[in-house]
């Protein structure tokens, strides 16, 4: 049933003034709409309930409509209502420099998982599965409950082809919270872990203060100037964040010996929202040759949701019993009905099923984000490599990308650059980091038209050819003389 709209600003009306009350009416809302007191998309009361909320003639409320539909600040949906428009980005009918200052800004921060074609009707079978079950007396057993524990050994041999003998599942509250956990348990931190440079900051936090930094290249993680000091090396083989390279056959032998004459322990960070084509065949970390110190952490955030603040922990057994120490001392564990739920998505391929989606999904994006920023070349070029949702878009040199990144943000638009993701100080490749996995295709044309229009400026482009659009459907570019 429709209910009735009220009104959400104070209307003051002066019955013996010159000017009509329904100029008044009209003059008021305006003014609210120019100071962002009333919002673009705000559903106005009826004329009929304006008339009695302001105790005037329903006439009145009408002609006050009439003037703001005039003016521009008001549109009708039928069988829906009658809106607030904010007309000042197309009053000269072309396009407005961008700038999503006062609304809401282009996100297109890396690291954001999606929500496109989510498994819904599976999520809410494996709630209510879940839900069926009567509550647990405690809290969960240390390792975690075992049917979700053996869900996901399951599901890791699947998808990774790992052998789980002599290692544990443990059950985590994320990827984040599993590094710590065994970063903790073998007691590194500082100088004794090294880590990828550059990485998302999430990873960095994870990692603990000041560790040692692993330049990337096209191969991935360097592993040939590790120092003496490290203990631990934290990669991400499949998916190194933020740049897409995939650690290559070679470094990964490397990354194994080094842990063998070392006595030191690999961490990899497990790719758990989509299958990387790039890494099929390549030996795991998790594998003979690094021995009994490789271990593997991950989690359901990113194929699924943030707000399940679940993940794992693949270490050996004598290790794992340490870890379930800390988790038992700090009651970590995730709660027991959405460790029954995310054991269900796991059973029944759910979870397996979102990863291939994921992946034909971010396919598809790739080629969008390919096509609406091809205007910029060559004077800015896309990285070849894809990393999950995420590309570099280098810029050429005398624009900083640091620099853009700051403009671009004052104008609503979040796209960082890579030297947000470098901690050491070592110079970082002129580049933004731009994501694009977790945005509808809708939205994701949109922004990136944002992205486009604003980096023309920044690049000092001017549009050639009197607007006349190219094949991507964008006015041509030059630079600016």
């Amino acid at each position: 049933m429709r209910y009735r709209e009220s009104l959400t600003i104070p209307i003051a009306l002066d019955r013996d003034a010159i000017s009509p009350m329904h100029q008044q009416i009209a003059g008021q809302v305006t003014a609210a709409v120019d100071s962002r007191a009333l919002l673009h998309g705000t559903r106005m009361p009826s004329t009929r309930t304006l008339a009695d909320l302001l105790g005037v003639s329903r006439g009145v409320a009408v002609a006050a409509y009439a003037e703001l539909f005039a003016r521009g600040y008001l549109e009708g949906q039928p069988g829906s209502g009658t809106y607030v428009v904010d007309p000042r980005p197309s009053r000269s009918g072309t396009r407005a420099p961008v700038s999503h200052v006062d609304g809401p800004p282009v996100d297109l921060t890396p690291g954001q998982p999606s929500g496109e074609a989510f498994p819904l009707a599976s999520w809410r079978a494996a709630w209510r599965e879940a839900s069926f079950r009567p509550p647990a007396p405690s809290l969960p057993p240390p390792f975690g409950l075992g049917a979700l524990r053996q869900a996901v050994g399951e599901h890791l041999v699947r998808t990774r082809g790992i052998s789980l003998q002599g290692r544990e599942v443990i059950v985590t509250s994320g990827a984040g919270h599993g590094l710590r956990l065994v970063l903790d348990a073998l007691g590194l931190c500082g100088s004794a872990v090294a880590v990828e440079e550059p990485v998302a900051p999430a990873v960095l936090a994870a990692g603990g203060d000041d560790p040692v930094p692993l330049p990337v290249d096209r191969e991935g993680a360097r592993i040939d100037g590790v120092p003496p000091s490290c203990r631990a090396l934290v990669l991400g083989p499949d998916a190194q964040m933020p740049t897409g390279a995939v650690l290559s056959a070679r470094r990964r032998e490397a990354a194994a010996a080094w842990a063998r004459h070392n006595d030191g322990w690999l961490v990899e960070l497990a790719c758990d929202a989509v299958f990387r084509p790039g890494a099929a065949g390549l030996p795991r970390l998790l594998g003979p040759a690094a021995g009994g110190t490789a271990t593997l952490v991950g989690g359901f955030c990113d194929v699924l949701t943030p707000a399940l603040k679940l993940g794992y922990a693949v270490v050996p057994a004598g290790l794992a019993r340490q870890i379930a120490r800390r988790l038992a001392e700090r009651a970590e564990q995730p709660p027991h009905v959405t460790q029954l739920a995310v054991a269900a998505l796991l059973r029944d391929g759910t979870v397996l099923r979102r990863m291939y989606r994921l992946g034909r999904l971010y396919a598809g994006k790739r080629r969008l984000v390919e096509s609406a920023l091809a205007a910029l070349s060559p004077h800015a070029r896309l990285d070849r490599f894809d990393g999950v949702g995420t590309v570099l878009l280098h810029l050429p040199p005398g624009v900083d990308a640091t620099v853009v990144s700051e403009a671009l943000r004052a104008v609503g638009i979040r796209v960082p650059s890579l030297a947000e993701y470098h901690f050491s100080g070592r110079p970082a490749a002129n580049a933004l980091v731009v994501g694009y996995g977790h945005l509808p295709d809708a939205a994701l044309h949109t922004a990136l038209a944002d992205l486009a229009d604003a980096l023309h400026t920044e690049l000092g482009f001017t549009r050639s050819g009197a607007g006349r659009p190219n094949r991507f459907g964008r006015p041509d570019l030059v630079p600016a003389a």
